[in-house]
């Protein structure tokens, strides 16, 4: 299976066209921000896909569990290197917090246990390093 999403780049932003119902396009408009502001977008965008991979992945364990959370809240970041003037992605972290009722403290354990990563986490780890720490809010 192949998703194919569109990029457009103009001197004044760029257009991402995901082609998904949920997400619709995506745009950046250069004009409203200095262009020291512009950067790391791609970075962002990566952190978001392993966040929103994990948590759904997590989510996705859960309810097949019958375990109704409140909320599954993550953080994460993208650290990067340079060097010769080219950087590169060095790693990248995800934090995930889960809020659920004390009866369900135990299948929340469970399936951290057995959630090590997703799709884009596991694509990720085949080149850098990813941390992942989940836990009960």
């Amino acid at each position: 299976m192949s998703d194919v999403v569109e990029f457009e780049h103009t001197p004044d932003g760029f257009t991402v066209r995901t082609g998904h119902p949920l997400l619709g396009d995506i745009h950046a408009d250069y004009t409203k921000v200095s262009p020291d502001r512009r950067l790391g977008t791609a970075r962002v965008l990566l952190v978001s896909a392993a966040l929103d991979c994990f948590c759904g992945t997590l989510n996705a364990a859960l309810l097949a569990r019958d375990v109704h959370y409140r909320r599954i809240v993550g953080t994460g970041r993208a650290e990067k290197t340079e060097r010769d003037g080219v950087s590169w992605v060095t790693r990248v972290s995800i934090d995930v917090r889960v809020d659920v009722d004390e009866a369900d403290v135990e299948t929340l354990e469970h399936c951290l246990k057995i959630v090590k990563g997703c799709m884009i986490t596991r694509s990720l780890m085949e080149g850098i390093q990813v941390d992942i720490h989940a836990e009960r809010a």
